[in-house]
C-alpha cells in the first residue's frame, strides 16, 4: 500500500523571493516605525520631568529675587526694575435709606 502525502499543497506552495523579500522589509519598517514611537514616547516623558524641575526652579529662584527687591516687575530683556502698579479700587460708600 502507498503511503499518502501528509503535506497539503498549500504548504508545498512559496511565495517568491521577491515577494518575501518585500514582506520581511515591510515588517521590518513597522517595526522600526514602532520602536521610533517608543523613543518619543521616552523621550516626552523625560521632557515633561525636566520641565516640572525646571517650573519649581523658576518659582524659588522668583521667590529669592522678591525677598531681595520686593514685589517688582523684572524685564527679561535687560534686568530692568520697575515698581508694580496696583490697581486703585474705587471705595465703595453704604448706601442708607
Amino acid at each position: 500500500m502507498a503511503k499518502k502525502s501528509t503535506k497539503s499543497k498549500a504548504a508545498e506552495k512559496k511565495i517568491t523571493a521577491e515577494e518575501l523579500e518585500q514582506l520581511q522589509a515591510l515588517q521590518q519598517a513597522i517595526g522600526n516605525a514602532v520602536n521610533n514611537l517608543a523613543n518619543i514616547e521616552i523621550a516626552k516623558y523625560e521632557l515633561l520631568q525636566d520641565h516640572g524641575k525646571m517650573k519649581v526652579a523658576m518659582q524659588e529662584f522668583s521667590l529669592s529675587l522678591q525677598e531681595k527687591y520686593g514685589e517688582v516687575n523684572i524685564s527679561l530683556a535687560d534686568g530692568t526694575i520697575s515698581e508694580v502698579e496696583k490697581a486703585v479700587e474705587p471705595k465703595l460708600e453704604a448706601v442708607t435709606e
